[in-house]
């Protein structure tokens, strides 16, 4: 079994955002397994990527649940 890593851009020069899944390699390239580029904050974009990510067998539900909780957590770093 190969792990899966996925991967999130953001263009800095555009106001888009790439995801994509790929087998977890070291020192070595690995193809995309599956690519999806969201633009202008489209919500319908992002919910066919959380149907196609679901559908790889992430679980979409618990990770939403917890973006819910981290709502009003002051202390988050990620996108700074």
């Amino acid at each position: 079994m190969t792990n899966e890593i996925l991967v999130v851009k953001k263009d800095k020069h555009r106001d888009r955002m790439k995801f994509k899944v790929a087998n977890k390699e070291t020192n070595r390239w690995s193809p995309s397994k599956y690519e999806k580029i969201i633009i202008n904050r489209d919500t319908n974009l992002l919910a066919y990527l959380f149907f196609d990510l679901n559908s790889m067998g992430y679980n979409v539900d618990k990770a939403y649940a917890k973006y819910k909780e981290l709502l009003h957590e002051p202390e988050l770093f990620f996108l700074k």
